[in-house]
């Protein structure tokens, strides 16, 4: 199996029954005014059928869960709403 490193998502997409997923690494750039930034290039994409990107989110999801039992992570604030919830 080989392993990519990415520092983020850098977006996800439906199209059909498939996930597209693009991760990004971190690349400092200067910016105009010549200030230093950290700026996300495409790296690879993840395709994934709905289902198996449903199970991901929920192993994700869990793993979260524990990690803020664990008390590895806080929670800072109340999760943002989900649209069509409520």
């Amino acid at each position: 199996m080989q392993t990519y490193f990415a520092d983020g998502i850098l977006n996800i997409a439906i199209t059909g029954p498939l996930v597209r997923i693009d991760y990004g690494t971190a690349t400092p750039v200067t910016n105009a005014e010549g200030k230093q930034e950290v700026r996300l290039n495409p790296s690879q994409q993840v395709v994934m059928p709905m289902e198996g990107f449903v199970r991901a989110f929920e192993a994700q999801e869990q793993l979260i869960k524990k990690l803020i039992a664990d008390g590895v992570l806080k929670v800072k604030g109340p999760p943002p709403a989900v649209a069509g919830n409520g």
